[in-house]
């Protein structure tokens, strides 16, 4: 009864918005908020924090979130249906996630710190299995892969990540890339599939 009070109590708080020009409000509904997800089962919060209106995350995630670091408005965390498996989200000091992101927990992602993941960005944990001809396409089996984002990370607008990938800590990804395979350490990469363009010297 208590852990279905608090998702009800934060689903109510979080559609609270927010209101920049007034800083003792914003100060009261922050504290408020992450006061509220404390209280949900399976949820550790830092110092600090700072989450913003429309957070939503699945019953069964686990969610640690990193001194300081902010989470922007209609950021979502999500998992597939029918992955019975837990799994966690990890978030590192200092990191933002900008608004609309979307992140998907049917397996586990791990965010370093100081990293930056740009407006609608998708992180996918998860793919289905269409090789064979004979199965169709909506019965295919889900594989899940967890992702892994590393610290000082500069992941752009409307990047997709899929399933399986590590991003070396200080990679820089271009704006709508598509990763597909892992990135070097300080490596820039871009395009759909990303590839490697550049290196931060």
């Amino acid at each position: 009864m208590t852990a279905i009070f608090f998702r009800m109590l934060g689903r109510l708080i979080f559609q609270l918005p927010d209101l920049p020009w007034a800083a003792s409000y914003s100060r009261g509904v922050t504290r408020l908020r992450a006061a509220v997800l404390t209280g949900s089962t399976g949820v550790s919060i830092g110092r600090d924090v700072i989450l913003h209106p429309r957070f939503y995350y699945p019953r069964g995630v686990i969610v640690v979130l990193g001194d300081r670091c902010e989470i922007k408005r209609d950021v979502r965390l999500g998992r597939e249906f029918g992955v019975n498996e837990s799994a966690e989200v990890r978030v590192g000091v200092d990191t933002q996630i900008l608004s609309g992101c979307r992140i998907d927990c049917s397996a586990s992602v791990s965010i370093g710190a100081g990293s930056h993941i740009g407006r609608d960005c998708q992180v996918i944990t998860h793919d289905h299995d269409t090789s064979s001809r004979d199965m169709p396409v909506l019965e295919a089996p889900i594989k899940t892969l967890p992702v892994k984002i590393g610290d000082n990370v500069m992941i752009y607008s409307d990047v997709v990540v899929l399933p399986g990938v590590t991003v070396g800590d200080g990679a820089v990804v271009a704006v709508r890339s598509v990763v597909t395979t892992d990135v070097a350490p300080y490596s820039v990469v871009a395009g759909v599939p990303a590839r490697k363009i550049g290196e931060r010297t």
